[in-house]
Order: C-alpha cells, then structure tokens, then sequence
C-alpha cells in the first residue's frame, strides 16, 4: 500500500512546512492519518488536499476504496482503537 502513495507522489511520513501553515487558499492537514474501510491506517503525513485531491483520487481508484483523511489526534494512540466507523466519521475529507 505504502508503494501506491509513494508512486503517486506522497512519500510517507513526509512534511510540506515545518511551520504547519497552509498557502493561501489551500486546505491542509498537517500530520493526517489516511484509513480505509478494509486496511485501516495506511498513510500519515502532511497533504495538501487542493493540490493533491486528484493524487489522492488516483489512489482510491488503484485499490479499489475510497480514502478518509483524518487529523492527527483522530487516528493516533487511543484514537486508532475505534471503530473504523467512529474513524470514518471523524474524518475532514475523503475520495467519495
């Protein structure tokens, strides 16, 4: 799966600013977690989704299931402990 992101451009764990700030008119999520409904957990890092969304659609397309993009404290430590339906619904964006 790690393979998937990383030919797509999205290197795991990879930070786009040390200072967490978005560039103007773009959404970001800084240290994001991104699940999917069979894998759970199956990337983290920090994405720009107005740039990357059609990456992140690519993606979804290859494995054959949408991506829910989560925050940091979502999907880390105790977090990653619920359900995937909690998971889900907790999520900032995704490939539906």
């Amino acid at each position: 799966m790690h393979k998937t992101f990383e030919n797509n451009g999205l290197r795991m764990g990879r930070m786009i600013s040390a200072y967490k700030i978005a560039p103007d008119g773009c959404f970001c999520v800084f240290n994001a977690n991104v699940i999917t409904r069979n894998q759970n957990k199956v990337w983290y890092g920090d994405l720009n989704i107005t740039r990357e969304e059609l990456k992140l659609k690519k993606i979804a397309q290859e494995i054959g299931e949408p991506l829910y993009v989560l925050r940091e404290m979502d999907c880390r430590f105790d977090g990653e402990k619920d359900s995937i339906e909690t998971l889900i619904s907790k999520a900032v964006w995704s490939t539906e």
